[in-house]
């Protein structure tokens, strides 16, 4: 069960991000996995423009979808996030997204992120992200 502290992105799914059966195509779970992230962020006091525009990026080293049942046009979707690992050179989050009408699950996931400079070599997140970021971590269900 998701808790309750989660940062909670509320989406609808667009017509453009389904097939022609007007299910959800598999690549846009990512792209709402990092809306759901970039969310997190923000509703926790940090910005993810603020840590780009410091010179380092989180770019995804990994990433996994469970797919567990379809999302289908106009459905309304919740997907809370969590921080489940923060170090200087890696963070881990997860993902549930979950029908908002009768609550079924819809995927899980998680993605981690090495942070990078701008020309992508891999660095140590400093420690004025790192501590607040840090503190924030919770454990995986």
């Amino acid at each position: 069960m998701p808790d309750p502290d989660d940062a909670v992105l509320h989406l609808r799914v667009r017509f453009a991000e389904t097939d022609q059966m007007g299910i959800a195509h598999h690549a846009v779970y990512p792209v709402w996995m990092e809306a759901g992230r970039v969310e997190w962020l923000r509703a926790h006091g940090l910005s993810y423009r603020s840590i780009e525009d410091s010179g380092v990026s989180l770019a995804v080293s990994g990433l996994e979808v469970r797919f567990r049942r379809s999302a289908r046009f106009d459905d309304a979707i919740a997907v809370h996030t969590r921080l489940v690992e923060a170090r200087s050179r890696r963070m881990r989050f997860v993902y549930r997204l979950l029908n908002e009408d009768d609550g079924g699950l819809i995927a899980t996931g998680s993605s981690e992120h090495v942070p990078t400079d701008r020309e992508g070599r891999a660095l140590r997140l400093p420690e004025a992200w790192l501590r607040p970021i840090a503190a924030l971590v919770e454990r995986p269900d």
